[in-house]
């Protein structure tokens, strides 16, 4: 009823294991994208906080220009 696994050949565990390091080497590279890209989308929202905080400070100094 229960079968036991069995332990493949050698040349069957080698091609395994390149398989599984090249799997590994590509998720290692698409972790750095998504990194990169994750590094992108934060730089973009920084400028565009500084860019709003610094508009900001201009409508007040001209709203306590024009009082």
């Amino acid at each position: 009823m229960n079968q036991q696994a069995q332990i493949p050949d050698p040349e069957t565990r080698a091609r395994s294991v390149a398989r599984w390091r090249e799997v590994n080497q590509q998720i290692d590279l698409l972790t750095l994208q998504i990194d990169e890209l994750i590094a992108i989308v934060e730089a973009g929202l920084r400028e565009q906080r500084l860019a709003r905080l610094k508009g900001k400070g201009k409508d007040q100094a001209a709203e306590i220009i024009n009082q």
